[in-house]
C-alpha cells in the first residue's frame, strides 16, 4: 500500500501518453524528461505484467489494456476537476476564480462591462473566460458556469434567464436608398442579404403565416462581427440579435426593415451545476448579472 502513490502517478503518466500518442508531446506536456517518463510506463507495465502500448519508431497506440486505462483516467481526472471545483466553492468569501465559457457575441457585447462591474465591487473575484460556441459539458470540465443562447435549458442545471432576445433585419441607410427598404420577407429576393453561408434560410412570422425564403448575396462570412460591420458600409441587408446591432440602430448607422415581421425569440441563460448550488461567489455573480440587466433598461432587447 506504501507504493500506491508511486503506481497512481505511473497511472497518471500513461493516461498523458495515452492522450497524446506520443512520448515527446507528453512528456512536454507533463513537464518532464521523455526518458524519465519511457521509464515509468516500463515499470507500470511490469507492475502490471501486461503491455499498455505499442510502439514503433514512428506512432504508439494502444493495447486492450492500454485503452481500458485511459478510460479509467478520464473518469479519475474528471472526479478531481469537480472535487477541486466543489471545494474553492464552499468558501463564504466572494473571491478567488470564476471560470466562465460564453458564446462570442454575448461577451463581445456585454460580458466584459459586467465584469468589470463585478469587480468593482468585488476586487479578489478573478475571471478564466472561454470564448466562443462550443457546448461544453458543465459535469466534466473545468467552467463554473455557461453563458447559452436557448429556450430549452438543461434539466440537470440550474438555469437562470437574464435576457431576452429576437434576431432582426437591418441595413444602412445608403443601401435603403439606393436598393429601396423591402416590405415583405419575399422582397429579401431582390436584396443583398449577407449571412453565414449556411445560415442563407431566414424565417419570419406575420401573426397568421410562417415564411421562409432562401436569401442570396455576395458576400457569405462565418463571423457575425464582420457582417455587422459590412453592413454599416452599406453592402446589403444582414439578420442579426438585436442587442448585437442596438447601438448601430441607435445611431442611425443602421435601420431596421420587416418591423412588422416576427423571427423567433431565444433567451440567453446563466447555468451552472447543480453541485455547485450553495456557491457564495456563483449565486452572487448570477443574482448581479440578472441586477445588471435589468439597470440597462433592456425593453430595447425586448420583442
Amino acid at each position: 500500500m506504501h507504493k500506491m502513490h508511486k503506481r497512481f502517478e505511473r497511472y497518471a503518466l500513461f493516461g498523458e501518453v495515452a492522450k497524446q500518442l506520443s512520448f515527446s508531446k507528453a512528456a512536454d506536456e507533463l513537464g518532464i524528461s521523455r526518458s524519465y517518463l519511457s521509464s515509468q510506463i516500463n515499470q507500470l507495465e511490469k507492475e502490471l505484467e501486461t503491455s499498455l502500448l505499442i510502439r514503433s519508431t514512428r506512432t504508439v497506440r494502444l493495447t486492450a489494456a492500454g485503452e481500458k486505462i485511459l478510460d479509467k483516467m478520464r473518469t479519475i481526472n474528471d472526479s478531481i476537476v469537480q472535487l477541486e471545483k466543489e471545494l474553492d466553492h464552499t468558501k463564504s468569501e466572494v473571491n478567488g476564480m470564476l471560470r466562465i465559457t460564453a458564446p462570442t457575441i454575448f461577451s463581445h457585447r456585454f460580458l466584459i462591462d459586467i465584469c468589470h462591474d463585478f469587480q468593482k465591487k468585488y476586487p479578489e473575484i478573478e475571471f478564466d473566460i472561454d470564448v466562443g460556441y462550443n457546448r461544453e459539458d458543465l459535469a466534466t470540465s473545468h467552467f463554473d458556469l455557461a453563458i447559452r443562447a436557448t429556450n430549452n435549458p438543461p434539466e440537470n442545471m440550474i438555469a437562470k434567464k437574464i435576457m431576452p432576445y429576437q434576431h432582426i433585419c437591418c441595413a444602412a441607410p445608403d443601401y435603403l436608398d439606393k436598393h429601396g427598404t423591402p416590405s415583405h420577407p419575399v422582397e429579401l429576393n431582390k436584396h443583398n442579404c449577407l449571412c453565414d453561408p449556411h445560415l442563407n434560410k431566414w424565417q419570419f412570422f406575420d401573426g397568421s403565416e410562417t415564411f421562409e425564403v432562401e436569401t442570396q448575396g455576395d458576400m457569405h462570412i462565418n463571423d457575425n462581427f464582420l457582417l455587422l460591420k459590412a453592413a454599416k458600409r452599406g453592402k446589403g441587408i444582414i439578420k442579426m440579435p438585436c442587442y448585437l446591432v442596438e447601438p448601430a440602430l441607435k445611431s442611425g448607422a443602421l435601420v431596421q426593415v420587416l418591423e412588422s415581421y416576427f423571427i423567433a425569440q431565444s433567451n440567453i441563460y446563466v447555468i451552472y451545476p447543480q453541485q455547485l448550488r450553495q456557491s457564495t461567489k456563483l449565486s452572487t455573480f448570477t443574482d448581479f448579472m440578472t441586477q445588471w440587466f435589468s439597470a440597462q433598461n433592456n425593453n430595447s432587447y425586448r420583442s
